[in-house]
């Protein structure tokens, strides 16, 4: 099976898309300004690289921060409260589901979708249990990071240059 049909079964399987049906962040008016538009914690350098090319041809000039663990990407969420938060799953110390769970203890209506090379259905579930508006497999297709960028702009209302 290719990967983007086990996506789809996977999104079947769970009954969500990858930019999933879960409980949609209200995205309230935060009282904190948004000093970057994307966050991206991944681990593997070439990773981050890749989605932060996929993110600039859909936008083109982005304020982008990189985190390589959860540790950074909890400290560099609360330096720089981006619009977006990307996460991936598997990072060491501190992995991206214990990051979501604290960015969500401080923020409910934080944007923060997971990604991930771990498909595992208990994972997905599990993100979207945590509040995740949305869950990438990777390798990175730039129609699924889009489908994100659509789901931002549907729950807040604008665009990430606005």
């Amino acid at each position: 099976m290719k990967k983007s049909d086990e996506e789809d079964a996977l999104a079947a399987e769970i009954g969500a898309s990858v930019t999933a049906d879960a409980p949609e962040p209200a995205i309230a008016a935060d009282p904190r300004p948004h000093l970057c538009d994307v966050l991206i914690a991944d681990d593997t350098g070439p990773s981050r690289q890749l989605l932060a090319g996929i993110l600039r041809n859909f936008v083109g000039q982005l304020d982008l921060r990189e985190a390589r663990d959860g540790h950074e990407a909890v400290k560099l969420w609360r330096d720089f409260n981006p619009r977006i938060t990307l996460l991936d799953i598997d990072m060491p110390g501190l992995n991206g589901l214990e990051a979501l769970t604290l960015i969500r203890q401080e923020a409910p209506d934080a944007f923060v979708a997971m990604i991930s090379a771990g498909s595992a259905i208990a994972n997905v579930k599990k993100a979207l249990e945590l509040g995740a508006a949305g869950y990438v497999i990777k390798p990175y297709k730039p129609q699924r990071i889009l489908d994100v960028l659509n789901k931002y702009r549907e729950i807040s209302g604008h665009d990430l240059q606005a």
